[in-house]
This record gives structure tokens, C-alpha cells and sequence, in this order.
């Protein structure tokens, strides 16, 4: 019996535990400026949708550019510690692009989320 209540503790545990990759959700850290990261999130067809969030936080020495595909440019510098929210329903897929635009050292931890 003592078995069984581990085995669906530690079940539980690892069900419940946030998916740091999941289709409708990355988050990373960026250290390497010379490069441009795309992301395509998925929404889940199992859950309903109202918005989505960008999270950056962190510091770089020159600006930089965070798009959704098809929108406006979004251009951070500095010390960055944002949050940028809008309406989304869940209707299609969503491409986030980050560009180091004139950054070239730094760290930002970034997090998209539908």
C-alpha cells in the first residue's frame, strides 16, 4: 500500500509540474547576441485563450526588437524588467522573433505564453 501512495505522489508531482517548452509556452535565457530566435507557439485546442504575455527581464547594452510575426517591432534597451500582454483567442499559431537589433552582450530571460 505504502508503494501505491508513492507511486501516485510521484505521479502527481511530475503531471503537475510546468512545462517549460510546452507548444503554447517557451521560456530560455539569452547570452548569445549575434544571432536572431524565432519561436512558433501552438495553441492547445483543449484550452480556451484570452491573451498572451511576453516577459523580458534582464540587461543589455544596446537596444533590441521583440515581434510577433505580422506586428509592430516592440524595442527594449537597458535595464528591462517589461511585461507586454494583448488579446489572443486561441485562432492560430503564434511566431515570436527576437532580435539583438544593435545588442551585442547581455542576459535577458525571456518567456512567451499564450
Amino acid at each position: 500500500m505504502k508503494k501505491l501512495t508513492v507511486i501516485c505522489l510521484l505521479s502527481l508531482l511530475f503531471i503537475s509540474c510546468e512545462c517549460n517548452n510546452c507548444a503554447d509556452h517557451r521560456k530560455f535565457v539569452v547570452t548569445d547576441f549575434s544571432k536572431k530566435r524565432v519561436d512558433t507557439l501552438f495553441p492547445n485546442e483543449s484550452k480556451t485563450y484570452v491573451g498572451y504575455l511576453v516577459k523580458v527581464k534582464g540587461k543589455t547594452n544596446d537596444s533590441i526588437k521583440i515581434s510577433r510575426k505580422g506586428y509592430n517591432d516592440i524595442i527594449l534597451n537597458g535595464e528591462i524588467d517589461t511585461l507586454i500582454s494583448n488579446d489572443y483567442y486561441g485562432t492560430e499559431d503564434v511566431i515570436w522573433i527576437f532580435n539583438p537589433y544593435n545588442a551585442t552582450h547581455g542576459q535577458l530571460e525571456i518567456e512567451y505564453k499564450l
